[in-house]
């Protein structure tokens, strides 16, 4: 429910300063507008504040939630071709060719 919010505020304070931007151009000189384009931007940074907060929950997880997801590779039946799996590589993978190793 707070992603709501946050959206809802981001969409309002954003509409606020563009009407606020338009008006104060095209009256100039008041300062009335100005004041107003000043306070919407400063709430804009409010909000973009406050939806980058994590919640205390969120902060005092346990580092072990952050591991990387684990992966099972596994192949069944009859196989007539090169197969490669793998994890991370680093390099090329040449399949059904001999090539000699470069230096």
């Amino acid at each position: 429910m707070r992603r709501w919010w946050a959206a809802l505020g981001v969409a309002v304070v954003t509409t606020g300063v563009g009407i606020a931007v338009n008006v104060a151009t095209d009256l100039g000189s008041n300062v009335w507008a100005w004041v107003a384009v000043a306070v919407l931007t400063l709430a804009a940074a409010g909000v973009a504040v406050w939806t980058t907060q994590t919640t205390p929950a969120a902060q005092a997880a346990p580092a072990a939630d952050k591991q990387a997801p684990q992966v099972r590779n596994s192949i069944s039946g009859n196989v007539t071709g090169s197969v490669v799996q793998a994890g991370h590589i680093e390099g090329d993978v040449r399949l059904g060719e001999r090539h000699e190793p470069q230096d």
